[in-house]
């Protein structure tokens, strides 16, 4: 089943509304869609986003979303590992956060996220690789 620009649009609009006061969900959520293809142990995870003590922090926001689906868990040669779920509306919600501009990513946090949506509708979903090799 495809996901919709507006079920993608109306998730993103109830997680940032959810996660407003948990920026550590929305660091995860953004961590992840910056690697969708990628697993990484809790470890990694924890090391990748934690500053100043705040793994505890990361460690609770994380068994959260694995809770919610947004996030997938499973063991590899006895290891814990996450990544992004498979679910396509998901996946898509967590795209769109990881390619916000710094502006944007702050006024979400703020809690001034009504022009997201509009923002994220308009930018293109590929990237374009304008290195010179």
């Amino acid at each position: 089943m495809a996901t919709t620009p507006v079920a993608a649009g109306e998730t993103l609009c109830r997680l940032i509304k959810e996660y407003r006061n948990n920026p550590y969900c929305l660091e995860l959520i953004q961590f992840f869609g910056w690697h969708p293809q990628t697993s990484f142990s809790g470890l990694a995870v924890r090391h990748a986003l934690t500053v100043n003590g705040e793994s505890r922090y990361i460690e609770r926001a994380l068994c959260h979303l694995v809770d919610k689906g947004v996030v997938r868990t499973y063991s590899e040669n006895n290891v814990s590992l996450y990544c992004l779920t498979e679910d396509p509306c998901w996946r898509q919600v967590a795209l769109d956060i990881a390619r916000l501009e710094w502006s944007q990513w702050q006024s979400m946090l703020r809690g001034g996220h009504a022009h997201l949506w509009g923002y994220l509708a308009r930018k293109p979903r590929v990237r374009v690789d304008v290195s010179h090799g």
